[in-house]
C-alpha cells in the first residue's frame, strides 16, 4: 500500500511538473507576443511622432512666412498711409486753389456783368 501511496504520489507530483512546464511555456509565449506588441505600437508612436513633428515643422515655417508677409503688408500699409496723407494735403490745397480761383473768376464776370466794362466793343 505505501508503494502504491508513493507511486501515486510520484505520479502526481510528475503531472504537477507537467501541467507546471506547459503554464511556464504559455505564459513565455504570451510574454514573446506581447512583446512584439509592444515593438510594433512603439514603432507605430514613433512614426506618429515624427509625421506629427514634420506636420509642425511644416507648420512653423508656414507661420514664420505669414508673419514676414504681415510685417511687409504692415509696412507697406504705413508707407502708403503716409503717401496718402501727402497726397490729401496736395489735393486739398489744389482744391483750395480751384475753388479760390472760381471764385475770383465767378466774381469778375458777375462784376463786369453788373457794372459792364469800360471798353467793351458793344
Amino acid at each position: 500500500m505505501t508503494r502504491e501511496l508513493d507511486a501515486r504520489i510520484e505520479e502526481l507530483r510528475a503531472r504537477r511538473n507537467i501541467t507546471i512546464r506547459k503554464a511556464e511555456a504559455e505564459l513565455a509565449e504570451m510574454q514573446a507576443e506581447l512583446d512584439r506588441q509592444m515593438t510594433a505600437f512603439r514603432k507605430e508612436v514613433a512614426a506618429e511622432a515624427n509625421r506629427i513633428g514634420g506636420l509642425m515643422q511644416v507648420t512653423g515655417r508656414r507661420v514664420v512666412a505669414a508673419e514676414k508677409r504681415q510685417a511687409k503688408l504692415e509696412a507697406d500699409l504705413a508707407i502708403l498711409s503716409k503717401e496718402s496723407g501727402l497726397l490729401l494735403r496736395r489735393h486739398r490745397r489744389l482744391g483750395l486753389g480751384i475753388l479760390l480761383g472760381s471764385v475770383l473768376l465767378g466774381s469778375t464776370f458777375i462784376s463786369l456783368a453788373l457794372w459792364g466794362a469800360p471798353l467793351w466793343p458793344f
